[in-house]
């Protein structure tokens, strides 16, 4: 039994992936039922902008996305739309699921070890994030593996009670 899951929808943070052509949510869905953990962290947003629910007047962004500097979750289409339908089935079988954003996860708590975009957290980054909660730095081949470490990470703040909620609970939190 695993206590908790993070996940960047492009690897986890025991950084299996699935085999090129491979259905993900299958194999994503396969990997959980296997794992049992307790909750999971993903770096996918997990609801809609409140005027799909008759709260507020913006289409694109939640409050979340705007303070933690996120992209909109109707222009993520499809992820958005997947991370709900995966999040809803965990959650029927009791396993709680929690969005979170690396990237505002490094912009919030350790701005000084900023990457750029979609390039590689080189491991001597990844050794002091590591180091401040004395725990073993990853071996990530990529942007994705780090993030999935990340979201892991941001899941082992929140249950320790160090996380911060960015958003409002009621339209759409975000971790970090």
């Amino acid at each position: 039994m695993t206590d908790i899951v993070g996940i960047d929808l492009g690897a986890l943070f025991i950084f299996e992936r699935t085999a090129k052509g491979e259905d993900v949510d299958d194999w994503l869905e396969e990997r959980i039922r296997h794992w049992a953990p307790e909750a999971i962290y993903i770096d996918a947003p997990l609801s809609l902008p409140g005027v799909y629910f008759g709260k507020g007047d913006d289409h694109f962004f939640r409050r979340a996305d705007r303070l933690a500097g996120g992209m909109s979750p109707m222009f993520l289409g499809g992820l958005t739309a997947r991370a709900i339908r995966l999040a809803a089935q965990w959650r029927a079988r009791g396993i709680e699921v929690h969005e979170v954003y690396p990237a505002a996860l490094i912009r919030h708590e350790w701005d000084y070890l900023r990457i750029p975009s979609g390039r590689a957290i080189p491991p001597h980054k990844l050794r002091l994030m590591a180091g401040m909660f004395a725990l073993p730095p990853p071996v990530a081949k990529d942007r994705h593996e780090a993030d999935a470490w990340l979201c892991w990470l941001s899941g082992h703040r929140h249950r320790s009670g160090r996380a911060k909620v960015i958003g409002d609970q009621e339209e759409g939190a975000i971790l970090v």
